[in-house]
């Protein structure tokens, strides 16, 4: 699946601003579509999301500016990939195709993921199971042979944005016995896409709670 003009051309205006001071403008619509050769229509969706994610801010009639890094809030559903886990042990992990998860990273359903399944436990208790699918042909080879080091989320949090899902269910059978809990409890089920600044979806988490050893309190 190919990658959508506008992001393209928010990945390029990211660079852009990386190193300008606050409060600095951007140029014209005018002049980046004519430099990025596309529509001021696609111009604008990528100036407007980086608007909406606070990485620009709009003066009426004066300009588009780079915002303050500093007044940027993180999104809070990332503290939870990145709690304290004492240690995992990989159930699973397999490369396969992506199919129904292909949507979700916004790649086609032949294009292959790497599909690992972990179980998290924080002083010898099981609190979650997690499975977790990378884009393949964004690993590299040394990676798939130090899954320790490519299962810390934290530099995908610190570096992305997280968007997730609070799906109430039944804990599934295959993890009753991994969770050292009983058949039919009802769980809290957390799908996480951790995306690029620029918005490109990176990695997908479907995380099973342990609700005696993992307690979720959502705040609105």
């Amino acid at each position: 699946m190919a990658t959508p003009i506008y992001r393209k051309i928010k990945d390029l205006i990211m660079q852009e601003i990386e190193d300008k001071a606050a409060n600095s403008p951007i140029d014209s619509e005018r002049d980046m579509a004519v430099r990025f050769d596309a529509s001021r229509m696609t111009v604008r969706k990528a100036i407007d999301e980086l608007v909406e994610e606070g990485f620009l801010y709009r003066d009426k009639n004066k300009g588009t500016f780079v915002a303050d890094r500093k007044l940027l809030k993180r999104n809070t559903a990332a503290e939870m990939l990145q709690e304290e886990i004492s240690e995992f042990i990989v159930m699973y992990f397999n490369v396969k195709d992506a199919a129904d998860i292909a949507p979700i990273l916004e790649i086609d359903q032949d294009d292959q993921v790497l599909s690992v399944v972990r179980l998290n436990t924080v002083n010898s208790k099981p609190t979650s199971v997690e499975e977790i699918f990378f884009i393949r042909n964004q690993i590299s080879d040394a990676d798939m042979k130090n899954l320790k080091n490519l299962l810390d989320m934290n530099d995908y949090v610190k570096n992305g944005r997280v968007t997730q899902k609070f799906i109430p269910m039944l804990v599934p059978v295959q993890f009753a016995n991994l969770l050292k809990i009983k058949m039919n409890t009802p769980i809290i089920r957390v799908e996480s896409v951790i995306s690029s600044m620029s918005g490109k979806p990176l990695v997908y988490v479907r995380a099973y709670n342990n609700p005696f050893e993992n307690v979720i309190e959502i705040t609105l």
